[in-house]
């Protein structure tokens, strides 16, 4: 032991932080914990000894030193706890830094004193950084739970702060930081607060527990003035997708989809997606085919239905591609959500992102009794004539889906791009060719054939020089 503290003294004088904690490793278990049997104390003078080089540089050394020192406190033991306190509770230290490490390293111990110490600052001081680190110390140390009586005072403390309106807003970022059972309760008391922040970080944080109390909240958020708490509570309705037909969430969520603020409209969307059910599916084409909804949201429904993965789903996707081609396009603006959107011009260069979205999302699809139905698709609108999937970057895409599904019905397809004029679609084609089996022979068949265009007989013997290797 005596070597040791020899070491840990001479890298504090040498300002050598890692030799330091690499002498501090070396100590036994620490013997005075916080919740030691009895609340033993024993202030042997080895750990006093260190706890004084450890403070030292904890007030002295630079940021990155005070980080890697931060890490030495919980080895002490429960006495680090008294010197830690003082120096958060010092309001005249200037050194604001300090008082944050303070509060970081309190956050590592589970005892009352450190709660008390914590709860303390959020209640009194000003400083933003300062309550902010004192939040989430007192959510990690609850969060843990290795001390019941300490977790209780965190969460009795942030409780009591809710009564206030100068502390409610961290007590509810604390509490919903710490995701135990135990949270639940007060975070209700908070739900229909006046101050939105406040709703929607409750209500966040509600969203991922499973209680019966929660959903008929979050059924009620959806009709909540504020589009951030309507976000949240749509959010939470997409993963209890177990009670759809109980909640009529197909129905509740469908309603979202037309919703002024585009950020709840694309909630919604993704929680339709959860849902996996064909009538999901038909609330979600139901925006896609009017084709006024902003970009972004036309091609998360297109994810959306992707992700449903139902023969019904991708005939919808199928149904996209073709109305986009067979009219004007009437992109949505991207002001607000979907309701009265002007249209807006076509995006530059004329490529089509819902069709280009629409393709890759098709390529993604794995259920076994789709992928063919999902291949025909493709390969109907790359055999098509629509005027949007000329675009060569929509038929590199084209083959890359292809390629993903592996098909053996896309074969001839991909061998027929090997003769497109543009150079990208071919590599593209060659790429996908490369996961079939069999292509090469297949391909040095053709190459006999005398009746083939220069062109694709130029490609094939391109084509084969790579799936050679």
């Amino acid at each position: 032991m005596l070597n040791v503290l020899e070491q840990a003294a001479c890298a504090v004088e040498q300002k050598n932080w890692s030799l330091l904690n690499q002498c501090l490793q070396q100590l036994p278990v620490k013997r005075n914990s916080a919740g030691a049997p009895g609340g033993e104390q024993q202030a042997l003078p080895d750990i006093n000894l260190l706890l004084t080089l450890a403070l030292e540089i904890l007030e002295t050394g630079d940021f990155h030193q005070r980080w890697e020192v931060a890490k030495v406190f919980p080895r002490l033991g429960s006495f680090a706890i008294a010197p830690l306190v003082d120096i958060l509770a010092d309001e005249a230290e200037e050194d604001r830094e300090l008082r944050w490490f303070a509060a970081r390293i309190l956050g590592d111990f589970h005892a009352p004193e450190a709660i008390a110490a914590l709860v303390n600052v959020l209640k009194t001081d000003h400083s933003e950084d300062l309550t902010a680190m004192a939040a989430a110390a007192l959510a990690s140390l609850g969060a843990s739970s290795k001390n019941a009586t300490a977790f209780r005072l965190a969460i009795d403390a942030l409780t009591d702060m809710l009564g206030r309106d100068e502390t409610r807003a961290l007590a509810v970022k604390a509490l919903s930081h710490i995701r135990h059972s135990e949270t639940i309760t007060p975070l209700l008391s908070v739900i229909r607060d006046k101050e939105v922040a406040v709703r929607t970080t409750a209500l966040e944080a509600l969203a991922s527990f499973h209680d019966d109390r929660i959903p008929p909240v979050l059924l009620d958020a959806l009709k909540d003035t504020a589009a951030p708490v309507r976000r949240e509570a749509t959010i939470g309705l997409g993963l209890r997708a177990q009670l759809q037909e109980e909640l009529k969430l197909v129905a509740q969520l469908s309603e979202q989809l037309w919703d002024l603020n585009l950020e709840v409209c694309n909630a919604a969307a993704i929680a339709l997606g959860r849902m996996g059910t064909d009538a999901a599916a038909d609330a979600l084409f139901a925006v896609l085919r009017k084709g006024t909804a902003p970009l972004s949201l036309q091609v998360q429904i297109v994810r959306s239905l992707g992700w449903i993965e139902t023969p019904k789903s991708l005939i919808y996707l199928q149904q996209a591609i073709a109305q986009r081609n067979g009219s004007q396009d009437r992109r949505g603006a991207g002001v607000q959500g979907c309701r009265g959107e002007l249209p807006t011009p076509d995006v530059p260069g004329d490529i089509d992102l819902v069709c280009q979205e629409i393709i890759a999302v098709l390529g993604r699809v794995e259920k076994p009794d789709v992928v063919r139905l999902a291949a025909k698709i493709l390969l109907d609108a790359l055999n098509s004539n629509y005027p949007k999937i000329q675009h060569p970057r929509l038929k590199q895409a084209l083959a890359t889906s292809l390629g993903h599904l592996k098909d053996p019905a896309a074969i001839d397809s991909l061998i027929q791009m090997l003769a497109d004029g543009d150079e990208g679609v071919k590599w593209h084609a060659i790429a996908a060719l490369k996961k079939f089996s069999g292509v090469a022979p297949k391909l040095e068949a053709l190459v006999a054939n005398h009746n083939l265009t220069p062109a694709l007989k130029q490609g094939i013997a391109i084509a084969l020089e790579h799936l050679r290797f």
